[in-house]
């Protein structure tokens, strides 16, 4: 079953259930996923959800500025979550990051792009990009 599948059925059972917003914030990811593309792929759906996320992460950080309560936005933030895929920790990310170094021949920093390159394709959206490129850079620059 695709990931959009998974979020229309669950949509549709949080409506069932009168369960108002996950049904309004599952209704909205997948409607922008579907503006991405007609039928949207895993990885379309998995990047429209990192892009909801952020944009959850920054209203928590003013709701806290700001002194008030984000109980709602930590709700929406934990349906999100369970939509994407479980992230390398740091140890397994630094494991494929020399893996990737010793597969390419990477010596210095200028190879970064054949570093990521491999990292993404071996490890698609599961491994967190950011944590990559700075373990790489280290590793390559020292």
């Amino acid at each position: 079953m695709q990931l959009i599948d998974r979020i229309k059925a669950d949509r549709l059972a949080a409506m069932k259930a009168r369960d108002r917003t996950r049904a309004n914030l599952l209704g909205t990811l997948a409607s922008q996923a579907a503006k991405e593309a007609k039928q949207p792929d895993d990885a379309t759906v998995i990047r429209t959800v990192r892009a909801f996320l952020k944009g959850v992460d920054e209203t928590i950080a003013a709701l806290e500025q700001a002194g008030r309560s984000h109980e709602q936005q930590d709700a929406k933030k934990a349906i999100l979550e369970a939509y994407l895929p479980a992230m390398l920790d740091e140890a397994a990310t630094r494991a494929a990051v020399d893996a990737a170094i010793a597969e390419t021949g990477a010596t210095y920093a200028k190879a970064m792009g054949k570093v990521m390159g491999a990292l993404k394709a071996g490890h698609g959206a599961a491994i967190d990009m950011a944590l990559a490129s700075r373990l790489a850079r280290e590793r390559l620059q020292g």
